[in-house]
């Protein structure tokens, strides 16, 4: 399977949820696809001003292709991403959380990159999480081998690649 293949029967599952845009350039990277993910939660009481509590949940998804990334580039592409991200994500006293998502779809991965995804670990709070925080999510599929890695948050991406290798 090819990456573009991969992508093609991967972005089914995020338009029915997620604003995407298609060949995306940001600084010297390129992205094959950027998805931005919106969502908010609010109750009240009676009339929309008596509001109780609202609750605003976000995720920036940003795809990328590698042939054999090294771990220059992977270190570059993963600081890039989350540089856009941070950008994105406004906190305030409704925001509740926010995930940056690097999903990575590469030709081979060596075990130095694949050790570096399983390390990766970035989560930031805004006003002592009164303003919500953020996780980066990796994940990164192995077409070589047909394999899907990711970093802890990330596992929650993990079942829908591995279905799409299937």
């Amino acid at each position: 399977m090819t990456k573009e293949l991969f992508l093609q029967k991967l972005m089914p599952s995020y338009e029915a949820f997620f604003d995407i845009q298609y060949n995306v350039a940001h600084g010297s990277i390129q992205f094959p696809a950027i998805a931005q993910f919106h969502s908010r939660s609010e109750k009240y009481v009676l009339v929309r001003s008596a509001k109780l509590w609202a609750t605003e949940m976000n995720e920036y998804a940003y795809f990328a292709f590698a042939d054999l990334p090294d771990r220059e580039g992977f270190a570059s592409l993963k600081k890039e991403v989350l540089q856009l991200g941070l950008a994105q994500i406004k906190p305030h006293s409704e925001h509740m959380y926010s995930y940056v998502t690097l999903i990575l779809i590469s030709d081979l991965l060596s075990d130095d990159i694949i050790e570096q995804i399983k390390k990766t670990n970035y989560h930031k709070t805004y006003l002592f999480s009164f303003h919500g925080w953020m996780y980066l999510r990796i994940a990164a599929v192995d077409l070589s081998n047909g394999k899907v890695y990711s970093n802890h948050k990330g596992k929650e991406i993990l079942p829908l690649l591995q279905n799409i290798l299937s």
